[in-house]
């Protein structure tokens, strides 16, 4: 008898002491990966492509769900705790992004890599076009102003 409770006792321990280390890894690999927040889905699908097909090192998270206008968006709760938690940020930049700022400020990791794709970009954005039918940005504030 005594000796299937030591049996016993002894499987038991060594369980214990395999189930702790399992558990160490799991934990140890959660605290290694890389989480990346994007804006919009140009951004996530780029960052995706360039991750492959088994991102285990990265979680990655899109902010926009489908349908949502880039120009009107406000983010919730939820997503400012994404961003201020996130290890890197891309976002597009610009007047659709004001709300950036003001979510940047909240960030609990100090050692985020923010990508601003307008600034980075530089010069090299293109203008946008003006086609036949559509009025410049000058021709709107001067109807605008003919109607006040």
């Amino acid at each position: 008898m005594k000796k299937r409770i030591i049996v016993f006792l002894a499987a038991l321990l060594a369980m214990a002491a395999l189930c702790g280390c399992g558990a160490d890894k799991v934990s140890a690999s959660d605290a290694q990966k890389i989480s990346i927040v994007t804006t919009i889905f140009p951004e996530y699908d780029w960052v995706k492509n360039i991750l492959g097909e088994n991102p285990a090192e990265a979680e990655l998270s899109l902010l926009l769900d489908n349908g949502v206008d880039l120009h009107s968006y406000q983010p919730t709760a939820e997503d400012i705790l994404k961003i201020s938690t996130c290890d890197l940020f891309i976002y597009v930049g610009g007047e659709s992004d004001g709300w950036v700022e003001d979510a940047l400020q909240e960030a609990t990791n100090k050692d985020m890599v923010v990508i601003d794709l307008l600034d980075e970009l530089g010069n090299a954005v293109k203008e946008e076009e003006l086609v036949e039918g559509m009025e410049g940005e000058e021709e709107e504030e001067e109807e605008e102003g003919e109607e006040e």
